[in-house]
């Protein structure tokens, strides 16, 4: 007689992991947070990310990943770097972003940066007099560090708050969690939370989790949804979609070979064969609205989005990014 074994759901354990990452951040409910601290680190970072509606819990699988979700860097490749740029947003501000990730034996690890600045500002006394134009900055120094257990990846980041305004520094300190999990070759799901601990001089950083699903449902194709909750406010849903294709033909689907002419000429059909484009829209329950497009070259990839503000005194987003794969 054969003796049955009885096996714990594997799927059962991987969802309690998430259950207990969420259960961790209930206790910080019931405390007072002040919104306006860090609200920078909330903007996105990744022209094509925020293109698809900041839908990027599932989706962000390169060194980017740092920022939506930590998790996903385990899907890089063996070394990626990323920078981003904000193009004209007015009022003299500035917001900027660079990462650089790398492989190791013992999983994956990513240093990311996030600027924030306003320049010349006027400043006024108490008596309304003036004392000239001031900066103010804000910076965001991240270490992530990812790996994978089965069909399941995680992943944790550690950040260093500083900011500067008119000569005067305060720092702080934030943590954030991911996790992914695979469920089969045309979904994926995630769950994040960002400043599960926060804090900026005296003010606490308020959380925010994010919980997303990825499909996969034709070559080329990617869906995704997330559900955004930051503290002290209303859930939110971000939607995005994106396709991509190569431009001129493929150079495997016509591969025959004449045998009297061997040599091989360049041909602008030849290059383009190497390009890949990609287009892109989103829409968030803030009703804002972006589209973008992104070339692939090999290992180099350029993404651009415009993405609706919605603000009476802000402009509308022009982003452009860039990443290399080594």
């Amino acid at each position: 007689m054969k003796t049955m074994m009885i096996k714990t759901p594997t799927r059962m354990i991987k969802l309690s992991i998430l259950i207990m990452i969420l259960l961790i951040a209930l206790p910080l409910l019931a405390e007072d947070m002040n919104n306006s601290a860090a609200t920078y680190i909330r903007m996105g970072i990744g022209a094509r990310i925020i293109a698809m509606g900041e839908a990027g819990t599932a989706t962000a699988n390169d060194v980017t990943a740092a920022y939506w979700n930590p998790a996903g860097l385990t899907g890089m490749k063996d070394i990626e770097f990323s920078s981003m740029y904000s193009m004209n947003m007015g009022l003299d501000r500035n917001y900027q972003y660079a990462a650089l990730g790398k492989r190791f034996g013992f999983g994956v690890l990513a240093l990311n940066w996030i600027e924030a600045s306003v320049d010349d500002f006027q400043g006024a006394d108490v008596n309304g007099n003036d004392t000239g134009t001031f900066s103010t900055a804000d910076h965001n120094i991240a270490l992530s560090y990812a790996n994978t257990y089965k069909k399941m990846s995680y992943g944790v980041t550690p950040k260093f708050y500083l900011s500067s305004l008119d000569g005067e520094t305060e720092t702080g300190f934030g943590l954030d969690l991911g996790a992914k999990y695979d469920v089969n070759q045309y979904i994926e799901s995630g769950i994040m939370i960002r400043d599960l601990y926060g804090t900026l001089a005296d003010d606490r950083i308020p959380y925010q989790i994010q919980a997303g699903v990825t499909a996969y449902p034709f070559i080329g194709v990617t869906v995704a949804a997330d559900l955004v909750w930051e503290q002290s406010e209303k859930p939110g849903i971000a939607f995005g979609g994106e396709y991509w294709t190569s431009i001129g033909r493929d150079p495997e689907a016509d591969s025959k070979l004449s045998v009297i002419n061997v040599q091989e000429k360049n041909t602008w059909a030849d290059v383009f064969s190497n390009f890949q484009t990609g287009v892109r829209v989103g829409f968030d329950t803030e009703s804002r609205f972006s589209a973008g497009a992104g070339l692939k070259f090999r290992n180099i990839q350029m993404d651009y989005v415009y993405r609706i503000g919605n603000h009476d005194i802000f402009n509308d987003d022009h982003i452009i990014s860039l990443i290399l794969r080594f």
